[in-house]
């Protein structure tokens, strides 16, 4: 049995400009959104970088349609199923990776545990996923890849509602179930989801798909810590002042908690000695960060679902897989016009 030459017809070489484009399209938004929801997006170097990023990914465009050899051909995005596995590699890192640093954030600033300890709990994602990875590739040749995908992230979603019910004394046992709920569903993505970014474009195009989906998950993990640290930061400090009046924190005591919050981050109250109120303050504090971490996986479970709802309805199984010619304007089309030229 003889495999096919998946090697690209004409020879490439490193496209520079898109590289430099790329990156600092990226570089930008990132830093935009994490200094954003720090300070504010009016500053002007945030408003800076985002002018930046936006400059940056239109010149990426316009760079990588007039290239003879572009880092990622945009033609592929005539796909749906390229288009809908790139959208959900996205969306659902930006939650998925976004859940993770706020999650982490709990176990350490709520529950008090240390590196160590939260890491082993985390271990029930990761257990599960890999549980289910082996399944998911045999049960790719009797279930549609939509199938699976949409279904996992609507596992995913379920899981990331469920855990907005966690409270500052909620035990482990209760808090495993659904990290494992959200890891089976998580095993069932992943697979499927390269497979068919792959399976979508002509072979000779099948390595680009590839890291193209892997670099736009990567985008999407870079901005989900940036995009909901920013929300659990804005929400936990705008509860702040409510919960410490609650605990009973009042005064020139108050002024302080939420000035040094303010000023220099949530975690820097654990280190100020406030004497007989440092208990009260602590538990205000817990509070106030439950807040805004319910408001991320609420914003999580959203963007999952979303990522679910584009999977169901661009996801469809080609009959065959499609050729250079039929795939348009790619990189062996560019590179002949320019031989004939």
């Amino acid at each position: 049995m003889r495999l096919p030459d998946s090697r690209a017809p004409h020879g490439r070489r490193l496209d520079w400009p898109g590289q430099l484009t790329a990156t600092l399209a990226v570089t930008a938004l990132v830093y935009g959104v994490i200094e954003g929801g720090a300070d504010s997006f009016t500053d002007v170097k945030v408003m800076v970088a985002l002018f930046t990023a936006v400059v940056a990914g239109a010149a990426f465009v316009l760079v990588e349609r007039r290239s003879d050899s572009p880092m990622l051909d945009l033609s592929l995005f005539r796909s749906p199923a390229f288009t809908a596995t790139t959208l959900v590699a996205m969306t659902s890192f930006l939650a998925l990776i976004g859940f993770f640093f706020v999650l982490s954030l709990y176990f350490g600033m709520v529950q008090r545990l240390d590196t160590m300890a939260a890491a082993w709990r985390l271990l029930a994602v990761t257990g599960a996923a890999l549980l289910v990875g082996g399944p998911a590739g045999r049960l790719m040749h009797r279930i549609s890849a939509r199938v699976m995908i949409t279904g996992g992230l609507l596992l995913v979603a379920a899981a990331q509602f469920a855990l907005t019910g966690l409270a500052a004394d909620t035990s482990f046992a209760s808090v495993a179930w659904r990290l494992a709920l959200l890891g089976l569903g998580m095993g069932f993505v992943m697979t499927p989801m390269t497979a068919t970014a792959v399976a979508s474009v002509p072979y000779q195009l099948a390595g680009m798909a590839a890291a193209g989906n892997n670099a736009f998950r990567q985008v999407g993990g870079a901005l989900g810590p940036a995009v909901l640290g920013a929300l659990l930061t804005t929400r936990a400090l705008d509860a702040l002042p409510g919960r410490l009046t609650d605990a009973g924190v009042t005064g020139a005591t108050q002024e302080q908690v939420v000035s040094v919050a303010r000023a220099e981050g949530l975690g820097a109250v654990a280190g100020l000695d406030l004497g007989a109120r440092t208990g009260q303050t602590m538990g205000a504090l817990g509070d106030s960060f439950l807040d805004g971490m319910r408001l991320c996986l609420i914003t999580a479970g959203s963007l999952t679902l979303l990522a679910a709802l584009v999977a169901a309805v661009l996801l469809r199984t080609p009959r065959q897989r499609p050729t250079l010619r039929a795939a348009g304007r790619t990189t062996a089309g560019k590179a002949s016009a320019t031989q004939d030229a």
